[in-house]
């Protein structure tokens, strides 16, 4: 049980975990089993935004000017260097689509885990049009 437990601290201390403070100055604690990026997406560009992780949609009918944070943790044993990808999709009041875009996020084991802010403030479309309505 005590080589169990030695285990789980040195995981945990090698993983971290995030603190995140807001513009309000509130702030909040993340604890990451695996290293990982805290991300801020903030709206500004379209109606209503979705932010969809490799695992499915995370966030539904961002709306504009509004902000979510998601914990991203990376795959276990997955190497050194790792990076994660977000999707933003834009969506009109009628939630007629507008575009995407991909941010991909990266973290090394060797430096933890950590926050970062991404303004969503550009949409793309297949024929290399976008915008924000």
């Amino acid at each position: 049980m005590n080589k169990f437990f030695v285990v789980l601290l040195i995981a945990l201390a090698m993983s971290g975990c995030v603190a995140y403070t807001y513009p309000n100055g509130s702030s909040r604690g993340y604890l990451m089993l695996q290293v990982g990026v805290v991300v801020r997406v903030i709206n500004n560009c379209a109606p209503f935004v979705d932010l969809e992780r490799v695992d499915g949609v995370v966030v539904r009918g961002l709306q504009y000017g509004a902000s979510a944070t998601i914990p991203m943790q990376s795959q276990p044993f997955s190497g050194s260097y790792r990076r994660m990808p977000l999707v933003a999709k834009g969506y009109t009041r009628n939630r007629e689509y507008l575009g995407s875009i991909t941010k991909e996020f990266s973290v090394s084991t060797r430096q933890g885990s950590k926050g970062e802010v991404w303004e969503v403030n550009r949409l793309n479309l297949p024929n290399r049009k976008g915008g924000c309505a």
